[in-house]
């Protein structure tokens, strides 16, 4: 939980700094391009953008960390803190839709593919997640919204509304991570099964089915937990391009008219909540190692 402090620093630092060299002021762009150049001096003094760098950081630092205050946004005169967690409920939705499909599919079909090995259960699943692995999720977008929208008609092609909406952004996201899951599953396994305890298992009488689920998958699930929580956290911040696709009112459509309108308060609230978010799940990931794993709570009880 510490940890959190310096790498929320950390990020905030990088991206103001980039904020700041990009060309361009707020006024400019919310006055637009047939603005007097007094009025754009006005708002850019009214918005604190004149200051210096550092006076202009450290205050924002010390809103955001001791007053939980994010600014006010540049376009649309609004707290940043509603507009962020407005929009961030939509982001994990969509993150967790598709982290859930992902280990609902790589997993079962990884742990089936390892036991399988060299066989056509085990070459078919490999070759489609290499192939699905390599497509963006963009592109496989585009290619649902135009069979099961355009064509079908089976599905809505953007906004939210019903849960017929999430289903394409699901998929679009889903899939790539899939083909991750399987393959880092199959080899987790592949190792897992291997070990002497699992030899001592089969060697003891106990079932096929017992020994994979109950003897080897415990143990080959930290690396998949450690996958599954780092793309649960990529998902977040990176479904930009998917909510820009489906036009979903998310986080990331947030951040990138932001940057769009260099709208610093909404950029660097979009970008703080997410590196917050991102290092509780990693958190949550640590946590979820002892829960999987008897061995690393019993080294930490006979650490007490």
């Amino acid at each position: 939980m510490l940890l959190l402090i310096p790498v929320v620093l950390g990020v905030s630092f990088i991206i103001f700094s980039i904020l700041y060299i990009i060309p361009g002021d707020p006024g400019s762009i919310i006055l637009g391009p047939g603005a007097m150049q007094a009025d754009i001096d006005k708002l850019n003094a009214e918005l604190g953008y004149n200051l210096p760098f550092f006076q202009r950081y450290f205050r924002y630092i010390f809103n955001a960390f001791f007053r939980f205050d994010l600014g006010i946004s540049y376009a649309s005169r609004l707290p940043v803190f509603s507009e962020v967690f407005a929009r961030l409920p939509v982001s994990l939705f969509i993150a967790f839709n598709g982290i859930f499909f992902a280990i609902l599919v790589g997993v079962p079909v990884g742990v089936l593919s390892a036991v399988k090995q060299y066989t056509l259960l085990d070459k078919i699943p490999t070759a489609i997640s290499l192939f699905l692995a390599s497509l963006p999720a963009f592109l496989i977008g585009m290619v649902l919204m135009l069979f099961f929208s355009l064509r079908l008609g089976w599905l809505p092609s953007n906004g939210v509304g019903t849960w017929k909406h999430f289903v394409m952004p699901m998929f679009a996201l889903g899939l790539p991570y899939a083909a991750q899951q399987l393959r880092f599953t199959r080899s987790s396994m592949l190792e897992t099964i291997r070990q002497d305890y699992v030899r001592t298992a089969r060697a003891k009488g106990a079932s096929e089915q017992n020994v994979i689920w109950r003897h080897a998958m415990k143990n080959a699930l930290l690396p998949v937990i450690t996958v599954a929580g780092n793309n649960f956290g990529i998902l977040i911040g990176g479904a930009v391009v998917t909510e820009t696709l489906f036009g979903i009112p998310g986080l990331g459509t947030l951040i990138v008219n932001g940057v769009k309108q260099k709208d610093i308060p909404i950029v660097m609230g979009g970008i703080i909540t997410l590196a917050a978010v991102f290092s509780i799940i990693m958190l949550l990931v640590d946590l979820a190692y002892a829960f999987v794993d008897p061995r690393i709570r019993a080294r930490y009880a006979s650490q007490r």
